[in-house]
């Protein structure tokens, strides 16, 4: 309902820019003595009107890889090759993003965002983080972008494995920055760091960091590579099985996965 209100009337205003979208795609194949596919899709839809900023995000990642297991059937001298194959997803992560951003001066406007995140491999079933709050444009000209923000949030997250001392919900606060350079003509560069923490508990924060290099090939298509860190200083639990010293199973333990990840893309950007 608050993000329906910052949205101009029917009559109350007249666009300033119509929609526009920003596609990426990529996917990488490889076969062989080894098989595996990965396929990304990203989309990018915005429309400006004379005070208001309307922006949606959606995409993921996906990777399925075969594992072949080859034996020799016969003798030293006699014998038929069997194979066996065993295929599965290796990798996968998933988000969708809405933000509004209404503009009060010439620098500071007031947004509500609304992101949903889905990593399995990270631990995370589903993340639901609400934010509300202001952001300012230090530096709006052409070639060169800079603005921050500073919100509240909601965060409900549900984990592939639960922890029995987190109920999933929390309040909290967000500080995020969002720069954006022209290099050359056909050249440029973006930035964006977005950092999360616990109004409950303030070791549990969390960073997501992209860095974006792209080259237009023509006014429609341009090649980009991107590289995003995201860091959570308390990661979901993973359920392990345990054995005795004697190599006999002796139930499961629950222990922290990883703080770090990392993943790297080129794509082909289509926009219209």
């Amino acid at each position: 309902m608050l993000a329906l209100s910052l949205l101009p009337g029917s009559g109350s205003a007249q666009a300033v820019d119509g929609w526009k979208n920003s596609s990426e795609l990529s996917f990488v194949r490889t076969g062989g003595n080894a098989a595996s596919s990965t396929l990304g899709i990203s989309t990018t839809v915005t429309r400006s009107w004379e005070r208001t900023e309307l922006k949606m995000e959606a995409g993921g990642i996906r990777t399925r890889t075969t594992r072949f297991e080859r034996i020799a059937v016969g003798t030293g001298s006699d014998y038929r090759i069997e194979e066996k194959s065993d295929s599965e997803v290796s990798a996968e992560n998933y988000h969708a993003r809405v933000r509004v951003d209404r503009r009060f001066s010439e620098r500071t406007s007031i947004f509500v965002q609304s992101g949903w995140t889905r990593n399995t491999f990270s631990g995370i079933r589903h993340r639901l983080v609400n934010v509300a709050g202001v952001s300012t444009r230090w530096l709006e000209r052409e070639g060169q972008r800079l603005r921050t923000a500073y919100g509240f949030t909601h965060t409900v997250e549900r984990d592939v494995v639960p922890d029995p001392e987190d109920s999933g919900r929390f309040l909290g606060l967000r500080l995020s920055t969002d720069y954006w350079l022209r290099v050359t003509g056909s050249a440029e560069w973006s930035s964006t760091l977005a950092v999360d923490g616990n109004g409950s508990d303030r070791s549990d924060l969390r960073a997501d960091w992209v860095n974006a290099f792209s080259v237009a090939m023509n006014e429609r298509l341009a090649l980009k590579t991107s590289f995003r860190t995201t860091f959570d200083n308390q990661p979901a639990l993973a359920r392990l099985p345990l054995r005795s010293p004697a190599g006999e199973d002796d139930g499961t333990v629950l222990v922290p996965r990883e703080k770090l990840d990392r993943v790297f893309t080129v794509a082909l950007v289509i926009t219209f």
